[in-house]
């Protein structure tokens, strides 16, 4: 009986270890996949930067250069709210991804302490 319970205790610290690696690979491969994102919303924010100075370079009257200012303005904060949603999204994904691993464990723990 003791040498099942040591086997069941062993299995169980096993899977514990198990759901910590897991976990902490989901995480690096969601940071790397946000790192990336970052890096292609820079990218497309400087693309974003040439366009809007040639666009403002190229007025020709002070009512021209407020329409486009206007219009850019307007591009750039929705641009801005989507990308900020992406990036929560993609965020909140990461979080509850990498940490299911070890919500399992404590849900299996609990269920031990129910079944005693």
């Amino acid at each position: 009986m003791a040498t099942q319970s040591i086997e069941n205790i062993v299995t169980f610290s096993k899977d514990n270890v198990d759901a910590i690696v897991q976990s902490g690979t989901v995480a690096v491969k969601g940071l790397e996949e946000l790192a990336k994102t970052y890096a292609s919303l820079a990218n497309h924010s400087i693309e974003q930067t040439t366009s809007a100075v040639k666009a403002l370079t190229s007025v020709k009257s002070p009512t021209e250069f407020q329409t486009v200012y206007s219009s850019l303005v307007k591009s750039s904060l929705e641009s801005l709210v989507a990308e900020s949603r992406k990036l929560q999204e993609l965020t909140t994904t990461i979080v509850n991804s990498s940490v299911a691993p070890l919500n399992e464990r404590v849900q299996a723990l609990s269920s031990l302490f129910k079944a005693a």
